[in-house]
């Protein structure tokens, strides 16, 4: 049996709601729109509480606060890996700005059989494509399976399994990070950067230009700018450490 798809949307998200649900519908494909949680309006929400603010400033600097619309978005992607860790079932994890691809019904075919052997799985390009191709680990269909050595931004879709959920969980038992940066420290919380090619989803980039967008009028200061690049480098050696153990180079065929 397929996983079930679920669908992250603000329930004041009428039009995109339309949207996904006229792609999924004409795919006669089984599907549940599950409300997103709205960090301007629930501020006091359980989950935020999971947020460090001091300590992401002392590694990012000043003006680097996560906004209530980032934890928002992290709130209703952790409330959907205890659904999948609680049902013990593998699920699809797509956001309302999912533009579904012709491979998409491949994918959901095969998307049983991928859960059987990849913890997680992105369904949307990597961002850094043009900067790396990721290594080939494996065929399905008409997807090629890859692996990178950077990884994914934004959580547009993607397939996840309950011991990939239990480990995210685990990861995320402090919130330093938006959610796709969490997920993307696979060298740290060690669930492989896994994607298919050709992508079967592509995100609406109009929607996510208006969010994760600087505060405007925030001047870090020579410090701060020395603090957060410090922490870049840190990871940047982590990632390259990480790469080397699982034998990836930059750019594997």
């Amino acid at each position: 049996m397929p996983p079930h798809i679920y669908v992250i949307s603000l329930a004041t998200a009428h039009e995109r709601r339309v949207f996904m649900r006229q792609q999924l519908d004409a795919l006669a494909l089984p599907y549940t729109i599950v409300d997103g949680v709205h960090g301007a309006t629930t501020p006091d929400h359980a989950l935020f509480g999971k947020y460090n603010d001091k300590k992401r400033l002392r590694r990012r600097g000043a003006g680097s606060s996560l906004r209530l619309s980032q934890l928002g978005c992290f709130a209703s992607h952790y409330l959907l890996w205890q659904r999948c860790l609680e049902n013990e079932q593998a699920i699809i994890v797509l956001e309302d700005d999912a533009i579904l691809q012709p491979t998409f019904t491949d994918f959901y075919q095969a998307a049983e059989q991928l859960a059987t052997q990849y913890g997680l799985i992105w369904l949307q390009p990597s961002r850094k494509q043009d900067q790396h191709s990721g290594r080939k680990i494996g065929n399905l269909g008409p997807f090629t399976i890859r692996q990178y050595t950077k990884g994914f931004s934004g959580t547009t879709g993607y397939l996840l399994t309950p011991l990939a959920a239990k480990t995210l969980l685990a990861y995320s038992a402090e919130w330093l990070y938006p959610v796709d940066n969490t997920m993307d420290r696979f060298f740290e919380h060690s669930i492989a950067a896994t994607g298919l090619d050709p992508a079967c989803i592509q995100q609406d980039d109009d929607f996510e230009s208006s969010i994760n967008v600087a505060d405007a009028g925030t001047r870090r200061t020579l410090p701060d700018r020395l603090r957060r690049e410090a922490d870049s480098l840190k990871d940047t050696l982590a990632r390259g450490w990480y790469n080397l153990k699982a034998g990836m180079t930059a750019r594997n065929p």
